[in-house]
Order: C-alpha cells, then sequence, then structure tokens
C-alpha cells in the first residue's frame, strides 16, 4: 500500500482500514520521498487493565471507578501501576499505608530534624534541645520511630519518678516529646503519638516560700560577696516577682522610674511590671553603681557565650548557689522560690489575683490563688472599707 492510496492522510490514525495492516502497533507508508513511519500504539494496552503504552516513557493510567475517573501518565510501567494499584485502593475505601520510611527511621533521627528545624524558632530553644538530648540518651531513641509504643513511655514515666525526678520535670519531657511525634505525623510520618494517653505525675502543691527578715539580710549580705550585678539581680527577683529570663534580658532603654517594660516574656506576650517603692529605690540605687555597658545591656546579652560578654543561665545559678552557701541557706532558698518571695509581699498590694497576674505575667491566675489567704477578719475589714467609699464617692 502506498501514501496515494490513503483517501485522507490526516486522519490516517483514525482509520479502521490502515489498523488492519499495522504489525508490531506501527504501520509504514510509502511516498514519493521514502518511507513513513507512523506510530500506532497510543492506546496499545499494556499487561495491566486500565495502563496503555503511548510510547517510549509514555505509560497512561485510566481509571473509571464508582463514578470517579482519574487519568494520569508516567514514565515507567512499575510507578503507573503503583499509582493504580494506590488510587484504586483510595477509591474502594481500603487504603493500603506503606510504613517502610518508618521502618527503617529511628527515633533519634525524628529527634535531630526536630531540632534543626523546630527548636531554633522557640524562646527557650537552649532548654529545649538539652531535654531533647536527654531522649537521645534513652533506649527508646534507637528504635524505629514506628516501634515506639505507649507501654515504652510509660515505663519511662515510672522509672523517671522512681528516680525522685520532680512531676513538672517529668511532664515537661513527655510534652515535648509528644510535640516532636506530632511534628512528625505533620511531615508524612505515619504514626500513631505514643505519648499520648500517658497519665502525668500528679503535680506537688505549689510552694510559698516565707523569706524572714533575718535570713532575707543573710541571704543580701552573702551576695554582696559575689559579682557586683549579684545583689541587684536578687534584689529585682524578690521586689518584682519577675522571671530570671526577664532579669538576665534587660535593657536600660525598657527600665523607667515607674515600671519596668518586658518586650517578649515566656509565654510570649509583653507586659510592664509596675515598681513598688522598695523595687524603685533599688532599681535608682543600682544605676548609680552598677557600670554601664556600651550595648545597652543591663547585665549582658542572654543569648551570647560568656566570651562573648554574655550572660548565661550558668551565671546566675552558680553564683546564687555560692552565695546561697555562704548564707548558710543551702537546699531551703532556690533562685526561682524569688519569684515566689515576689508574689508574696505583691499579693496584698494587688485587689486580686487577676490584677496580680498582670504584673507576674502567669497566665493562669488561678496559679496565684495561694498568695491570697486573708482570714475571715481581714475580708471583712476589707468589704465593709469597700462599702464606705461607695457610699462616700
Amino acid at each position: 500500500m502506498t501514501w496515494a492510496d490513503v483517501p485522507d492522510p490526516s486522519k490516517v490514525i483514525k482509520s479502521a482500514f490502515l489498523r488492519q495492516f499495522a504489525t508490531n502497533a506501527k504501520i509504514i507508508l510509502r511516498n514519493e520521498q521514502g518511507l513513513f513511519v507512523m506510530d500506532m500504539a497510543k492506546h496499545t494496552k499494556a499487561k495491566e487493565p486500565g495502563i496503555y503504552y503511548r510510547g517510549p516513557a509514555q505509560y497512561e493510567v485510566k481509571i473509571r471507578r464508582k463514578g470517579v475517573a482519574v487519568s494520569r501518565t508516567f514514565d515507567t510501567f512499575a510507578d503507573a501501576l503503583q499509582f493504580k494499584a494506590t488510587k484504586v485502593s483510595k477509591i474502594d475505601g481500603d487504603t493500603f499505608i506503606d510504613k517502610t520510611r518508618e521502618k527503617r527511621t529511628r527515633l533519634s533521627t525524628v529527634i535531630d530534624l526536630y531540632m534543626t528545624e523546630e527548636s531554633p524558632k522557640k524562646r527557650g530553644a537552649k532548654q529545649e534541645i538539652n531535654r531533647l538530648l536527654a531522649w537521645k540518651k534513652e533506649d527508646i531513641a534507637s528504635y524505629p520511630i514506628i516501634s515506639v509504643e505507649i507501654t515504652d513511655i510509660v515505663a519511662w514515666r515510672d522509672r523517671r519518678v522512681s528516680e525522685g525526678k520532680a512531676p513538672s520535670t517529668i511532664y515537661n519531657s513527655l510534652n515535648l516529646l509528644s510535640a516532636v511525634f506530632k511534628w512528625a505525623r505533620q511531615h508524612g510520618y505515619k504514626v500513631d503519638n505514643p505519648c499520648e494517653g500517658v497519665a502525668r505525675p500528679k503535680a506537688n502543691e505549689g510552694r510559698c516560700v516565707d523569706l524572714t527578715d533575718a535570713n532575707e539580710k543573710r541571704l543580701l549580705s552573702a551576695c554582696d560577696d559575689g559579682p557586683i550585678w549579684l545583689i541587684w539581680v536578687v534584689q529585682i527577683a524578690m521586689h518584682t516577682a519577675m522571671r530570671q529570663g526577664e532579669i538576665r534580658a534587660l535593657k536600660w532603654k525598657d527600665v523607667h522610674e515607674t515600671h519596668i517594660h518586658i518586650p517578649r516574656s515566656k509565654n510570649g506576650s509583653a507586659r510592664d511590671v509596675p515598681l513598688t517603692s522598695a523595687a524603685s529605690a533599688c532599681i535608682n540605687a543600682m544605676r548609680n553603681i552598677l557600670p554601664r555597658r556600651l550595648d545597652g545591656w543591663v547585665f549582658g546579652d542572654p543569648d551570647a557565650d560568656a566570651d562573648d560578654g554574655g550572660f548565661t543561665t550558668w551565671h546566675v545559678q552558680y553564683h546564687y548557689r555560692t552565695a546561697i552557701k555562704r548564707a548558710g541557706l543551702a537546699g531551703e532558698l532556690t533562685f526561682h522560690d524569688l519569684r515566689h518571695v515576689g508574689c508574696t509581699r505583691l499579693a496584698p498590694l494587688h485587689r486580686d489575683c487577676f490584677e496580680l497576674a498582670k504584673t507576674t505575667g502567669h497566665k493562669d491566675p488561678r496559679m496565684l490563688m495561694r498568695y491570697y489567704n486573708p482570714s475571715i477578719v481581714e475580708r471583712v475589714a476589707q468589704i465593709r472599707a469597700r462599702e464606705r467609699a461607695l457610699v462616700t464617692g
């Protein structure tokens, strides 16, 4: 058959007449210039129903099932076959989940990814990374992520409790590992979160620290024998109930006559801390005695290393503990206890725990209820005083 024998060459693909002469999915026509070869394999069925070979590196999948129509082309038959199997399974509601990656990925690897991608975004990145490094030392860190079960987490919790770890320490570590698993799920890892459903240890009763005048005098005297900044850090904590991290991050531009502005607190929001008369006197004395830094920090950059002029948590904790030992109060008063001291002293100066929370930065005002314990006589006196104020206008 020659080219001239074809009634309409433009319709050669559709011509049923020419299809009967196709050999090996091709048809050869002859014209004046020579041979003309046309590939007739556009819809040649492959070995699998619903997959068609359209030419080199062209495997088309066509699915019509339960009212759903899907069509897609792949470079290889294997890819086309996998796509068809997955799509049909989903349409039928019987999805097969391939967990090969989860079996090959160890928990330690996911923790590393979390430390690299998520932890640096957080304000307490250093503390979080230290907790994650502690998790990497656990046996379960070597397990494939899919093999970590709730029983493993419960066993870890019980061991930490038996070691005498504080409930808050266990609680924070569990919540962090739970966040790692949530992050893994959001990034395509097909795993359950084994931390969900694990009961957290019951929190201890909140500490109510009572620093007597005599012990306060001993503490400040011991601090005066330490670095020049130590006594000011301790006094600010007692007078304002500010957190250690907030004190370390103080800049002179945020220290005012009436208040201290905290641009970003632990919970991520800004707040203003009003200064009592005692706090104001402390700040004024500090202005006159503490050497001024050229970088604007009151004590030093809280995020820099000590060798680079930073003012780290280690600085505060080490020198504070040394002072506590000199004062004979070792084991009785942690630095965080100074925040409790501050809350106790500020509570009577505020109308209620909601007002106090604005000063201290507590998210949940109920945390401050323990600082409000007036007797019935005091409560009656307060109520009647307010009554008189309303009557007199």
